[in-house]
């Protein structure tokens, strides 16, 4: 019964949406119109299904990205799929620091800035990210819901891959929001204690060889920006971390997928920004939280 609920109850929103001017704002799109940018964060799930030659979660609303839509035509799909989740490190930092964010720039096929969703903190952001709904059809609604058993009422990303037939996996730190919000979905899950061992045993995952999707989730700049600032030494230290692992992960993938046409992704959720005590925070419309770049590299 709960399931035909949650069909009838994104059914009936998404015939909403159909039913309004082309113009009508929903969570996706109002950040957008505030910040004047045509990209959301959503576009992920989209992009990566197209790219691979896979159906879109039946409930995703985001339109693949542009460029992918020109990639896509008359090329070889993408077999294997590495996604990257460093939290916190919004489009604000990659401006600030061009000359530490250069290596990943110029290793990108193409990136996209866009806006997240409100509130722009990390269960909300990374559902509407891998489902491409907004939170009022994803069902995340505010941080605490992460703890709700199966938070996310929708397919997401790694369903639609399990639909054609490819394996998932995630590994993440335990208690994260990333550990708890796809409970329930058909994705494998490690935990980790920390983002060192997040890293190591994506290495190790890809190296096995038993996945088409590998995720691997970064949160150490938010913890650090969190206690410190976000411009804090060692905050930036974990921000030249997130590139350095990401960088890494990028150079096993092509070690181990030699032979396949692959794609690798950067994608964080949110920005940050400082609150009055020097200490960093998020979840505002403000551009520092709610604009953030994805990088995207196909080999």
């Amino acid at each position: 019964m709960k399931k035909i609920l949650s069909f009838l109850f994104v059914l009936s929103f998404a015939l909403t949406l159909c039913a309004q001017e082309p113009e009508a704002e929903n969570g996706l799109t109002s950040l957008m119109k505030k910040h004047g940018l045509n990209c959301c964060t959503a576009q992920a799930t989209p992009t990566i299904c197209l790219l691979c030659g896979i159906e879109a979660p039946k409930p995703c609303i985001a339109k693949p990205l542009d460029q992918a839509v020109a990639l896509a035509k008359d090329q070889p799909k993408v077999e294997k799929v590495l996604i990257f989740c460093p939290d916190a490190t919004g489009k604000f930092i990659v401006d600030k620091y061009p000359e530490d964010w250069k290596p990943l720039i110029e290793s990108s096929t193409f990136s996209a800035v866009g806006t997240n969703v409100l509130p722009s903190v990390t269960p909300v952001c990374f559902g509407a990210i891998f489902t491409g709904c907004p939170p009022e059809i994803h069902g995340i609604r505010k941080y605490n819901d992460k703890y709700l058993p199966n938070p996310i009422k929708v397919e997401t990303l790694f369903d639609a891959f399990t639909a054609a037939g490819k394996r998932a996996i995630i590994i993440s730190s335990e208690r994260c929001s990333i550990d708890l919000i796809f409970r329930g979905h058909k994705v494998d899950q490690i935990t980790v204690k920390n983002s060192i061992e997040a890293v190591e045993t994506t290495k190790k995952i890809l190296r096995e060889g038993k996945y088409d999707l590998v995720l691997c989730y970064d949160g150490n700049y938010d913890s650090t920006m969190h206690a410190n600032g976000v411009f804090h030494e060692k905050s930036i230290a974990a921000m030249r971390d997130s590139i350095r692992w990401y960088l890494e992960l990028v150079a096993v993938a092509d070690e181990v997928w030699p032979d396949q046409k692959h794609l690798t992704a950067f994608l964080p959720d949110h920005g940050a920004h400082d609150l009055e005590n020097g200490k960093g925070t998020h979840g505002s419309d403000q551009a520092c939280d709610a604009v953030v770049q994805h990088f995207y590299r196909i080999k």
